[in-house]
């Protein structure tokens, strides 16, 4: 217990499977977070059970594809909680569709959260750790950044965007103190996959196959991915940056 004790994390889309798991994990050591995402009644219940847990947490209402709104939540965070020491970019949203069928208004919601929503964390989050004497930015990329998959180019391309921004940032913020990773899981039992399963025409089909994609048979759970969030954002990880962490249960060495 400890582990980050006394820091103040942003958590970008909170309310999905894996950032609440990480808000979680990161507040039962001692970090107060920022729950930021669109849903605030989720965010409101995910502060609930934080708090009768024993941890602490605010929920912020934040549109992370509009630069105005992020700077604002940013100045919230900072006068509610602190100066921030830690940024998890775990929003992110699957838009499905062939390269010749989806539409540009689709293709530019999903680069406007994916992408342009990592930059704006960045561009008003950076200053304040920068102040702060430095801190850790984790990034959520995916197995799916190097494998393609059939209808999910454009998501594909995001995450693939999401690990450069990571390599060139980690070296562009060292100066400051300022470490950057990125964690790339491979199927995880949360969030997109059960998107996944609700339109799939045989769930039970898909559902083993995801299983069967990695080699430990099985999917991450959102608490895994946590864990490993949490140990890049420790000083366990100081000697870390610029690395991309595959949790994928051994997916990538059966490519």
């Amino acid at each position: 217990m400890g582990r980050i004790e006394g820091k103040t994390a942003i958590i970008t889309g909170a309310s999905g499977g894996i950032g609440s798991a990480i808000a979680k994990r990161f507040a039962q050591e001692g970090a107060r977070v920022a729950l930021l995402d669109r849903h605030i009644k989720k965010l409101k219940k995910l502060q609930k059970e934080i708090t009768q847990s024993g941890g602490q947490s605010e929920s912020f209402y934040v549109d992370i594809t509009d630069s105005k709104d992020v700077a604002r939540v940013v100045k919230e965070i900072v006068k509610t909680l602190g100066p921030i020491h830690l940024l998890v970019n775990s929003v992110g949203i699957l838009i499905q569709g062939k390269v010749d069928k989806m539409s540009e208004k689709d293709f530019d919601a999903l680069m406007a959260v994916n992408v342009k929503g990592l930059f704006l964390a960045y561009k008003h989050a950076v200053p304040v750790m920068r102040k702060a004497g430095g801190g850790v930015i984790i990034n959520l990329s995916s197995v799916s950044a190097l494998v393609g998959s059939p209808e999910s180019f454009a998501y594909t391309t995001s995450k693939g965007a999401v690990l450069s921004m990571t390599y060139a940032t980690a070296q562009e913020l060292a100066p400051d103190n300022i470490r950057v990773m990125a964690i790339c899981p491979g199927w995880v039992d949360a969030g997109f996959t059960h998107q996944a399963l609700k339109i799939a025409p045989d769930p039970s089909v898909l559902h083993q196959a995801a299983k069967n994609a990695h080699v430990l048979g099985r999917m991450a759970t959102p608490e895994e991915v946590a864990n490993a969030a949490l140990f890049l954002a420790s000083d366990e990880a100081s000697f870390m940056t610029g690395s991309a962490l595959y949790v994928d249960g051994g997916f990538m060495i059966k490519r």
